[in-house]
């Protein structure tokens, strides 16, 4: 028996870790390209900012929910700009290959989609421009 603590051998795990530098890269490509709309790119700016502002809805000293809040909220900006852009366009600027680009979308609208209704449908309507 060793002291030492077992490795979690997961390939999705892996995956989705290995995707985080390929996620920004990818969102710092979508916000330089002139095919995205100014609003969705100002609506991810807005969730940067929120993520690394001291205050929050949901304060950060209280395990779990407070990264949670803002892991929902750049999900949630995250999904809006994937869809504005468009698949064509998300593959485009994406530096990984394909099944993990499948694998953090399904994570991303998954996130999206635990954001309460009533604000998903007023930023929606906002980016909409209604």
């Amino acid at each position: 028996m060793t002291d030492t603590p077992s490795r979690i051998n997961n390939p999705t795990i892996e995956k989705a870790i290995s995707a985080v530098p390929l996620l920004i890269r990818l969102g710092y490509r979508l916000m330089k390209d002139p095919r995205v709309p100014l609003k969705h790119k100002a609506f991810l700016g807005a969730a940067l900012a929120y993520v690394v502002a001291p205050v929050d809805v949901v304060p950060d000293f209280i395990p779990f929910l407070g990264q949670a809040d803002d892991l929902l909220v750049l999900a949630f900006a995250l999904n809006a700009m994937f869809d504005a852009a468009g698949e064509t366009i998300v593959q485009e600027h994406w530096g990984g290959s394909g099944d993990v680009l499948e694998i953090v979308s399904g994570v991303v609208q998954w996130g999206s989609s635990l954001v309460p209704w009533p604000l998903r449908r007023t930023v929606k309507r906002l980016l909409r421009g209604v």
